[in-house]
């Protein structure tokens, strides 16, 4: 392997985006020849010839989209030819403040339209304690969009191969990696910390808002959180749903009609 080689490995995810891919990788192979080197195998070190300050930065972990980066986050999501329940999920996440483990392990047992809720039992839940998220009118639309292209499974989301297992861990990440985004790449769980940034910059109440991302509170603030503020949340979340579609409506692109072809 060529200092060439390692370059176009390496610059092919950076220019993707995928910065933080892109410095892994070189670090490994430079890991793999420093080893070669001193077991005597190589005299060389390719990726050493590849100066990181040419790959970029590694992308900060609190990053949170602004309201045009969220329009234009909808409309690639949308206009992309990843598969439409893919598209539903990604946006549902960004609407609910839900995690993608989550919805990805989601049943149509526990989503409840004429509640309009989608029950998160322990056994699936993260923080291994049930949990509610309520749906607002754009999300209960998106849910029963996924209900006719699921079919007969069990599942909100099943498998491309199976009706009786739910894709996997990864198949939304990867989904959303194969985009290519006018703005600084982003991360699915950059999604919630989007929405419960802009939702405490509007002035919503900051244990609703822990209670809708699922957050176990901690100490004396524990006290004050246990009801679950179901009325604030639903509330929150429709104004939430509301605000996103306003956003989008402003560059005239219309929610409802995105990809509805593809």
């Amino acid at each position: 392997m060529s200092a060439l080689d390692v370059q176009a490995l390496v610059y092919r995810k950076r220019d993707g985006g995928r910065i933080a891919s892109a410095m892994r990788i070189r670090n490994v192979i430079k890991q793999v020849f420093d080893y070669a080197i001193e077991t005597r195998l190589a005299t060389i070190n390719p990726a050493a010839m590849v100066a990181t300050r040419y790959i970029g930065k590694a992308r900060k972990r609190s990053r949170v989209l602004t309201p045009n980066e969220i329009r234009l986050y909808l409309r690639t999501v949308y206009q992309s030819n990843m598969r439409r329940q893919f598209k539903l999920a990604l946006h549902i996440i960004l609407l609910t403040l839900s995690r993608k483990g989550e919805l990805l392990l989601a049943r149509w047992e526990h989503v409840n339209f004429e509640s309009g809720e989608w029950f998160i039992p322990e056994e699936t839940a993260k923080t291994a304690k049930p949990h509610i998220v309520y749906m607002s009118t754009q999300v209960a639309a998106m849910f029963r969009e996924l209900k006719a292209l699921a079919g007969d499974s069990k599942f909100v989301l099943p498998g491309r191969s199976s009706l009786l297992k739910p894709f996997a861990g990864n198949a939304l990440n990867k989904a959303l990696e194969g985009l290519t985004f006018d703005m600084d790449p982003l991360t699915i769980h950059d999604l919630r910390r989007t929405g419960a940034t802009l939702l405490t910059e509007k002035g919503f109440n900051r244990d609703v808002i822990e209670k809708a991302l699922s957050h176990e509170a901690q100490g004396i603030r524990a006290v004050y959180i246990i009801a679950e503020y179901a009325e604030q949340r639903k509330k929150m979340l429709q104004w939430w749903a509301d605000y996103v579609d306003s956003i989008v409506n402003e560059s005239k692109v219309i929610v409802g009609n995105f990809g509805q072809s593809a």
